[in-house]
């Protein structure tokens, strides 16, 4: 109901609505989202992912995010919409692309976990490419990923499938370490954005670290009007960690680098338009960041998401953030 109301006070409708990314808390819960989510929507139905995390703002147990495009309904191209569910592997408008949050249970044949860490995810990168060129692009066309691995596989390396698919591209990449995926057999789920023709038209940029050529992704890309920023962290080239385990520290030097990789792109930092933070900790370090976001965001009306989470790349980092820019937004 909340968001049906944001959308309608936004000019749109839930028939807008081409991404929704289902965060819960309580295993139980999943059935709950699977449930409402085809009586929101209508078959064929928006791209979704459904993620596990151990701690949400206010000790809420679902909490949703949307992505739309006003007046999108008309022109949505699907690819495999699950029939009664709500959802599609993919949603294509003019040349923009979303994927689902695929895992191995998505897979035909797939044994997930079972079959090994490797393997599950060539299997999930494999579909990925099938949802893509389902609706007309190719990897190459990737602008934005992120990836998110159950925590029994946190600290794995990433099999040579998924930084085959990343060097198509040189997207943004998040990989964020989460409770559980959808399938508590499959640990590993894999979503991305696309745009046709951005092979051609892309530009990036880089932050310096060696960590991003190692593993095909770049800081940030720019596709026409929309700016995509990685999942950055306070991370400086030659691996140093600014404010090493401080949540309110690293949202403040984390927000810096963004802010130079947007203005790099030629943008105002005034055309940031969301943020999505994972925050190690419990619900203290969740507000903590919060606090942090509103000082330096709060007269920006950015839209926003805060997620809890195990654990990020190393011990010391304990906030990522992802952002978008949009030229003129402000």
């Amino acid at each position: 109901q909340a968001a049906a109301d944001v959308m309608h006070r936004a000019g749109s409708s839930l028939n807008d609505v081409v991404r929704v990314r289902a965060w819960f808390t309580e295993q139980e819960t999943v059935e709950a989202i699977n449930a409402t989510h085809p009586v929101l929507f209508d078959d064929p139905g928006p791209a979704l992912s459904i993620v596990g995390a151990p701690n949400l703002p206010n000790g809420v147990k679902v909490m949703l995010e949307l992505e739309a495009v006003i007046g999108s309904a008309a022109d949505q191209q699907h690819f495999q919409p699950q029939t009664g569910q709500g959802w599609s592997y993919a949603v294509r408008h003019n040349d923009e692309i979303w994927v689902s949050g695929l895992t191995s249970a998505n897979v035909e044949g797939s044994n997930g976990s079972e079959d090994g860490y490797a393997s599950t995810v060539t299997e999930v990168m494999g579909t990925v490419s099938d949802a893509l060129t389902g609706v007309g692009v190719e990897p190459s066309e990737v602008v934005a990923t992120r990836h998110f691995m159950a925590r029994d596989v946190h600290g794995w390396a990433l099999p040579q499938a998924k930084l085959d698919f990343m060097a198509q591209s040189t997207p943004t990449s998040a990989g964020i370490t989460v409770d559980r995926t959808s399938d508590d057999n499959a640990p590993f789920m894999f979503e991305c954005e696309a745009v046709s023709g951005a092979q051609a038209v892309a530009k990036r940029v880089w932050s310096g670290r060696t960590y991003e050529t190692e593993h095909n992704y770049c800081r940030a890309v720019r596709v026409g009007d929309v700016v995509y920023i990685a999942g950055t962290t306070a991370t400086l080239p030659g691996e140093i960690v600014q404010h090493p385990y401080e949540a309110a520290g690293q949202v403040e030097d984390i927000l810096t680098i963004i802010r130079r990789a947007i203005e790099e792109h030629e943008l105002a930092w005034s055309d940031l338009v969301r943020t999505r933070t994972y925050v190690v900790g419990g619900a203290d370090k969740l507000v903590e960041a919060q606090e942090v976001l509103h000082k330096v965001l709060g007269g920006m009306d950015t839209a926003a998401a805060v997620v809890g989470v195990p654990v990020l790349g190393r011990p010391e980092v304990v906030v990522e953030i992802e952002a978008t820019a949009v030229v003129s937004s402000s």
